[in-house]
């Protein structure tokens, strides 16, 4: 499903200005899409409308590039940016899905984005705000986490988002993994005219009727570190792949 595009030509981090992995992956429609990944930054580069015209079974699949990368350090975004194709300065732009608002970085000319791997989660819906009974629920256990998108301390006791980048408490929303994974089973058997494979959905269901016990009880209460609930919610989910 996901191969180097080793024919194609490299580009740049807009962030470190490193050298970019391509990668061709499955469009919804037919054919493939590229897209370009920087570990070092945990950011991803669309050209134009790329990123609306991956398949399910890409979106999965760049989920589990981000889990094999779970651990690399990451270097924060830079206050200016260029775009890889004109140079031009990248724009920081908003929208509006079913899970909130998620940022990129927009080129002026419309040549693409640059996308933080946690403003993509949340774009397919991966990653979503807590609601109120959730809120509890995590308060029940820590006082203090770490946010998703800045790694600033927000305090639970009397925050429900970050005070420095104002981001929501988020965390990984197993029920949209376990949406990706079966609209991907159901695309790869209607391929194949194989029956759907019922594992890694029937592995996914039950973390969405237990979030409290699924995360954060297991161990997030007793990490050195400030927990985040987006890493945690990755590290569950992506060990199921």
């Amino acid at each position: 499903m996901m191969e180097d595009n080793k024919n194609a030509s490299r580009i740049h981090c807009p962030n470190c200005r490193k050298e970019m992995q391509s990668e061709n992956l499955e469009r919804h429609d037919h054919g493939v899409a590229r897209v370009d990944i920087c570990f070092t930054c945990g950011g991803l580069w669309f050209d134009h409308l790329v990123s609306v015209q991956l398949a399910p079974a890409a979106v999965i699949g760049l989920f589990k590039e981000i889990y094999a990368h779970r651990d690399d350090a990451r270097q924060p975004v830079a206050a200016h940016m260029n775009c890889p194709h004109c140079t031009g300065v990248l724009v920081l732009s908003y929208d509006l899905g079913k899970a909130g608002r998620f940022s990129y970085f927009t080129c002026p000319k419309g040549e693409g984005r640059y996308t933080p791997f946690f403003q993509f989660l949340r774009e397919k819906q991966f990653v979503r705000s807590l609601t109120s009974v959730e809120l509890q629920r995590v308060r029940a256990q820590v006082r203090q986490i770490r946010c998703s998108e800045c790694g600033a301390p927000v305090d639970l006791e009397h925050e429900n988002q970050c005070s420095f980048c104002h981001a929501p408490v988020s965390f990984l929303d197993s029920e949209a993994v376990e949406k990706a994974v079966r609209m991907w089973s159901e695309a790869n058997s209607r391929r194949n005219m194989v029956p759907p494979s019922q594992t890694m959905v029937d592995a996914l269901r039950p973390t969405q009727h237990s979030f409290n016990d699924r995360i954060l009880l297991s161990g997030i209460e007793k990490a050195d570190l400030l927990p985040d609930l987006v890493s945690w919610g990755i590290h569950a989910i992506g060990k199921l792949f």
